[in-house]
């Protein structure tokens, strides 16, 4: 039985040796499919024609090609093309790595001037089951999405893993293996037809969903794996990692505001207590308190200022007071704020004699004692 990389030579072959192509490579993924890709065959068409002759050293013609199907010398460009490949290429970054990724098939074309380095005009790149598959041309192609449709279905059929129920006796001979591959291939054909319908709706679902999956990735800090799984997963540990220093974070906000929260408790506490003491205070204090002040302002002038709880009659008293003491008003001021009274008043003395000490001692015991004292001393 051949294998899938041997069925899928014989079904690239024909397009090589129609001239249609020069050669194709094709590709498996390594050991670690997020890293590399490896050769495992090509078809080349300087086994089938004579088109870009190399007239070489002679030693290099010695030198056997590297399609296996037809041993031939190295003898045309296709020829020391694939005599340059690596045995390996590494998925990241690079053009492979991007196909594999997306599955998305790429048709280049190159319309500059062809130079020892990049002498091919057209190169297709298709993604399949588990590898690649690489067309390369001398001459410009345009795109020709069927064709690509089909290397996409016949070499994933290819690839696939059958179970070993379903393929009896295919070791028997080669008539017979050839028998059994001409049925798979009308089913796969069948099947490739039915899904090459919708292949482009599918393609276009895929390419949205590799647009999020890059964008994803480039919000991510670290990324342990690049395919999709390895993003995936990574980005499910960072959204893990953010989601704790979230919660870590509103607990030092939410123990800040407790803080806060109880300085200002404790502050209102402060508060009340200092009213209390100083209501307390306030009550202590004796209502009939008198503060008097008596300053001399002039010869004869005198300025008075009381301060005291505002009464009934307490004005009056007042004035009474100056009035025998022998004082004349010569201006009154009067502010109450509560229930404190000041009064300021501008005096002048009638009579002659009148110490300053005394006259405050006489002011005093006026205001301070009852109505009837007043009367006694006027």
């Amino acid at each position: 039985m051949m294998s899938g990389v041997e069925r899928a030579k014989e079904f690239l072959r024909p397009l090589v040796d129609s001239r249609e192509w020069d050669f194709c490579v094709i590709w498996k993924l390594g050991d670690d499919p997020s890293r590399f890709i490896e050769w495992v065959g090509c078809c080349c068409s300087g086994s089938y024609i004579n088109k870009n002759i190399k007239h070489e050293h002679v030693e290099e013609e010695r030198q056997i090609c590297r399609d296996e199907h037809n041993e031939h010398h190295i003898r045309s460009l296709a020829c020391e093309a694939l005599s340059r490949f690596p045995l390996s290429i590494p998925l990241y970054p690079g053009i492979h790595g991007e196909v594999v990724m997306s599955k998305s098939p790429k048709w280049l074309v190159n319309s500059g001037s062809g130079s020892e380095q990049d002498i091919f005009r057209t190169r297709v790149l298709v993604p399949v089951r588990d590898g690649l598959v690489e067309l390369f041309s001398f001459t410009m192609k345009p795109v020709d999405e069927s064709m690509v449709d089909l290397i996409t279905s016949r070499c994933n059929a290819f690839f696939e893993t059958f179970p070993e129920q379903t393929l009896p006796c295919l070791v028997m001979n080669k008539e017979e293996d050839l028998v059994m591959q001409d049925t798979i291939d009308e089913k796969l054909t069948q099947q490739g037809n039915f899904k090459s319908k919708n292949l482009h709706s599918e393609r276009k679902r895929r390419e949205r969903l590799n647009q999020r999956i890059y964008a994803l990735r480039a919000l991510v800090p670290v990324i342990t794996k690049m395919n999709k799984n390895g993003a995936l997963s990574d980005a499910v540990d960072y959204i893990h990692e953010l989601l704790g220093e979230k919660q870590k974070l509103e607990d030092e906000l939410s123990g800040i505001n407790e803080i806060g929260l109880r300085a200002k408790e404790e502050a209102a506490i402060a508060k009340a207590e200092a009213e209390k003491v100083s209501s307390k205070l306030n009550k202590n204090v004796n209502n009939n308190e008198v503060n008097l002040e008596v300053h001399e302002t002039g010869e004869g002038d005198f300025l008075i200022r009381v301060a005291q709880e505002h009464k009934r009659d307490g004005f009056k008293r007042l004035i009474e007071a100056v009035d025998s003491c022998g004082l004349e008003i010569i201006h009154v001021n009067f502010t109450r704020l509560d229930l404190r009274v000041m009064t300021i008043l501008n005096v002048k003395a009638t009579k002659d004699g009148i110490a300053l000490g005394d006259l405050r001692d006489l002011l005093f015991k006026m205001i301070t004692s009852d109505a009837e004292s007043v009367e006694q001393c006027t």
